[in-house]
């Protein structure tokens, strides 16, 4: 394994879903592209986007270098969140889906019940 890596755990309350592990490094992840695409324009950045965007303060910025250990730790986090924000999206799903069951199963009890 090469010198760039992460190991990911999401652990849960019991019940919730079971642990989930992750091994990210340069055979599952790419190195992330740091400057612009070839054909984008500098542009001035929103306020609070931290992303780069070719431009600071009215002047152009120099291109980052590309590629290397920098890159692929980039492209392996966002990676990682990515895993992350699935995973989470998946379990509010499946929460929201048994909330919604237990809903209608408890209204057809209590219509049951005054019969």
């Amino acid at each position: 394994m090469g010198k760039v890596s992460l190991h990911a755990t999401f652990s849960f309350p019991t019940g919730i879903s079971p642990d989930v592990e992750h091994d990210l490094n340069e055979t599952n992840c790419q190195a992330a592209q740091i400057g612009l695409p070839q054909d984008v324009e500098p542009v001035k950045p929103k306020g609070g986007d931290y992303k780069y965007t070719g431009l600071h303060d009215q002047d152009v910025l120099p291109k980052p270098k590309e590629g290397g250990d920098f890159a692929l730790l980039i492209g392996i986090v966002n990676e990682a969140k990515k895993k992350s924000d699935e995973l989470l999206t998946r379990i509010i799903q499946e929460q929201t889906k048994n909330e919604l069951r237990d809903g209608r199963n408890k209204k057809k009890q209590k219509i049951e019940d005054t019969k």
